[in-house]
């Protein structure tokens, strides 16, 4: 309770001023009180240099050097030693010691060369000296209390901030651990089940009882399963990297990929039509590798839950934004849907999101299904 007070008036604007407050009242009072007791007895000039030096203390420690050599000529003129103690406190916690010593010497030769000009203060000669050491090695005392708790301070501070950094490693260096197991699952499960699948469909498709449709589509297992697991192969060497976000880039999709998407659903026997108007100014890469993910998506999606129902794909790039439709008629009665993994479109729209588009999906009346994404076509942060 006592520390925190401490600490929260230490803290505080205004400790400066209620400190040159509280410090300049007795000063002056004893200038008052006491107007002979140093080297030049003048009432008025004594209380002027205790106001100059209350006035001091709200910018100690900004001021020290100045600060230090008022309150030593405090001492000599009104004889007080009270009038260094703020200094002397102040130049021992900021770590100046020599201003400290200046202070101390001064302090305690007046008091030893001119005892007479203390007698007041005390009723034996003897009492003088240990009365002077008191009232000088006090702030000494106080002052290395005081940058003692503050250097604790700064340990326990920068303790906390190692702690904090240690801290972080560790959980960088679990979720990293993590995402290897994560990256192992996968390559030990889906790798390997997509090379199986390859390898059957290669083998049904050299063989001299199959008919050529089922040679066709078999190629077309195969050459869909290459393309995974090259981009599970992707995956991996992108998880394993120490720096992943340096070559994030390096896999984007253009525009003109899709093509090549288009071909392997129609020879699928997937009814594709494709509508696209551009500007001469073609959009930006970020737009166009999430305009293949969007109709990669669209179609992934039709063909699973629709399968045999007419996909339409629409690309216009009107102004500055890059509007990818996807949208599938309803199903024919008694197909099946295949399942997913559920987190597709969340992920989508999280990355459009992210660039700065927005993405529309929902069933239609018809019971068809509309996937249309707007992407910004232009890098809003280029000069």
């Amino acid at each position: 309770m006592v520390m925190s007070w401490y600490s929260a008036f230490c803290n505080s604007r205004w400790k400066n001023t209620i400190l040159a407050v509280l410090y300049g009242v007795p000063l002056v009072e004893i200038a008052v009180t006491l107007p002979y007791s140093g080297l030049v007895a003048s009432t008025p000039l004594g209380v002027a240099v205790s106001v100059v030096i209350a006035l001091a203390t709200v910018w100690r420690e900004r001021l020290l050097v100045p600060y230090s050599l008022v309150s030593a000529a405090g001492v000599l003129i009104t004889g007080h030693l009270l009038s260094a103690t703020g200094a002397c406190y102040t130049a021992v916690r900021k770590g100046r010691y020599a201003l400290a010593s200046m202070l101390v010497i001064v302090s305690l030769a007046f008091a030893l060369a001119s005892p007479e000009a203390l007698i007041a203060r005390a009723p034996h000669a003897e009492a003088i000296l240990a009365d002077s050491a008191v009232i000088v090695f006090i702030p000494v005392l106080l002052g290395c209390l005081a940058k003692a708790h503050q250097q604790m301070a700064e340990l326990t501070a920068e303790q906390q901030a190692k702690e904090a950094l240690l801290q972080e490693g560790r959980l960088r260096e679990a979720a990293m651990q993590q995402r290897e197991r994560l990256v192992r699952d996968i390559h030990n499960g889906v790798g390997r089940q997509v090379t199986l699948m390859v390898l059957q469909a290669g083998a049904i498709a050299v063989r001299d009882d199959a008919s050529t449709l089922i040679k066709q589509r078999c190629a077309l297992i195969s050459e869909a399963g290459r393309e995974a697991v090259n981009s599970l192969r992707e995956i991996v060497t992108f998880a394993n990297t120490p720096h992943p976000g340096t070559s994030a880039a390096d896999g984007k999709h253009t525009l003109s990929d899709l093509s090549s998407l288009f071909t392997r659903y129609r020879s699928g026997g997937h009814m594709i039509t494709v509508g696209a108007h551009f500007t001469p100014e073609p959009p930006e890469p970020t737009a166009q590798d999430l305009a293949y993910k969007v109709i990669a998506e669209g179609l992934s999606n039709a063909v699973r839950h629709a399968a045999g129902a007419a996909i339409e794909v629409r690309i216009t790039q009107n102004g500055t934004a890059l509007v990818t439709a996807v949208h599938n008629e309803a199903p024919p009665s008694g197909s099946a849907s295949l399942p997913g993994t559920g987190h597709g479109l969340t992920w989508l729209r999280q990355e459009i999101k992210a660039a700065g588009g927005t993405l529309y999906a929902a069933p239609e009346p018809g019971g068809g299904f509309l996937l249309e994404a707007r992407l910004p076509a232009t890098d809003h942060d280029a000069p």
